[in-house]
């Protein structure tokens, strides 16, 4: 009989030790100081009694694929909070993450938490009006704060919102505020609207800012010019024409010269005479690229011209009406010759909008053009083009559209 109490004592004293051996209880919290390639994830651990150990899971997905270093979470008894740096990671993405503890009963793992790390931040650009604007050249101001991180600008200027000339780039350093940036151009137009942004670029990427605008002062009395059309495809014929300005003299001679870029260098093109009244013309000229044009009479110098040459895209198919499904060839010329560059196949969308369905890569072909061909599945019925894009001395250029019926 005193045995069977005895036994029935050291039973009842190991019955708490046993019900106290347990796996630990945890708890995934939200990640805080969550920055563009670093956060700090949370959560709390309770080792039920026995010495326990824990790490965080995280990832992209709830595969999550990395973890943390393990550490230790004591052997108490009540939940203890715990944390810990994750980084590298990447600007704007999803993260998954949980809290997994390990004790001598067993591993516990976490409920399942997101977060999402912000973009990093851009530099800001903002212009501000020209100065010390003259016939030929202008200062252009801005701010440029860089966010932190090591930032360039420049600025961007032409007759028109396409710009066509920068700047080049300078450094506006690596502060937090704004920091005033000024650039002058020169060799401009007399008497010409010129259209400049700034761009502030550093490794988390570009911003532009607004457009604004300067026109330039005019000549004094001289001698005028104009092209008819500006902007021609390229085999296509301009014509240049002005007046010479009294006090001059009529019938005087007037020299045409003609540059790639407004700062010359200037080539003689050729010669006219002006009327009585002092108009001229150089009619039916054909530049290959764009060009700029200026002319000289009696002293003065007229304002700077430019003719823009866009690229000539033809376009033949092998079939109007293919089977669906089927494949057509798409071949043309492109002139001048474009190296290395692509004719894009496009296909107009149903809001008016051209996509791009396929790349062919132009190669040389004789008399000065370059050629393409490429077969293209047509899977329905449509307009479509060619465009050819544009390079340092040509405007874009694109073929007429063709309408292809698949039945």
């Amino acid at each position: 009989m005193a045995a069977v109490v005895s036994a029935w004592a050291m039973l009842a004293l190991a019955a708490p030790a046993a019900l106290a051996a347990a796996e630990p209880v945890v708890a995934t919290g939200n990640a805080t100081s969550i920055k563009p390639t670093s956060a700090t994830v949370n959560g709390t651990v309770n080792p039920e009694g026995q010495s326990t150990t824990y790490y965080f899971e995280y990832g992209t997905t709830t595969s999550y694929g990395s973890r943390t270093s393990m550490a230790g979470a004591g052997s108490g008894t009540a939940a203890m909070k715990v944390s810990t740096s994750i980084e590298p990671l990447s600007p704007n993405t999803t993260y998954h993450y949980r809290v997994v503890a390990t004790n001598a009963s067993g591993t516990t793992l976490g409920a399942d938490v997101s977060f999402k790390t912000p973009k990093p931040p851009v530099p800001v650009a903002v212009v501000r009006h020209a100065t010390s604007v003259t016939q030929t050249s202008a200062t252009l101001n801005g701010t440029v704060n860089p966010a932190g991180q090591a930032t360039s600008y420049v600025f961007e200027y032409g007759t028109t919102r396409a710009y066509g000339a920068q700047t080049p780039a300078a450094s506006a350093g690596s502060g937090t505020k704004p920091t005033v940036v000024s650039t002058t151009i020169g060799t401009l137009a007399p008497n010409t609207t010129y259209h400049y942004r700034l761009a502030a670029t550093s490794v988390n990427g570009t911003t532009f800012s607004h457009d604004s605008s300067f026109k330039t002062a005019a000549l004094p009395a001289g001698v005028t010019l104009g092209a008819v059309p500006g902007t021609i495809t390229f085999g296509q014929l301009t014509s240049l024409g002005g007046r010479v300005l009294p006090p001059r003299p009529s019938h005087v001679t007037v020299i045409l010269q003609s540059a790639a870029s407004p700062a010359g260098p200037w080539t003689g093109v050729t010669i006219t005479t002006a009327t009585s009244s002092g108009a001229y013309s150089f009619a039916r000229l054909a530049p290959s690229s764009n060009t700029y044009y200026r002319t000289l009479a009696d002293g003065a110098t007229s304002g700077t011209v430019r003719v823009s040459v866009h690229f000539r895209v033809g376009l033949r198919v092998s079939r109007r009406h293919p089977q669906r499904g089927s494949r057509v060839r798409f071949h043309g010329h492109v002139g001048p010759r474009r190296g290395g560059a692509f004719a894009l196949i496009q296909r107009l969308g149903p809001h008016g909008r051209w996509h791009t369905i396929r790349r062919a890569r132009l190669r040389g072909a004789g008399g000065g053009l370059s050629f393409y061909s490429v077969r293209v599945r047509i899977v329905r019925s449509g307009r479509y083009r060619v465009v050819v894009r544009s390079d340092s001395t040509h405007g874009p250029g694109r073929s007429r559209a063709v309408r292809i019926r698949a039945h």
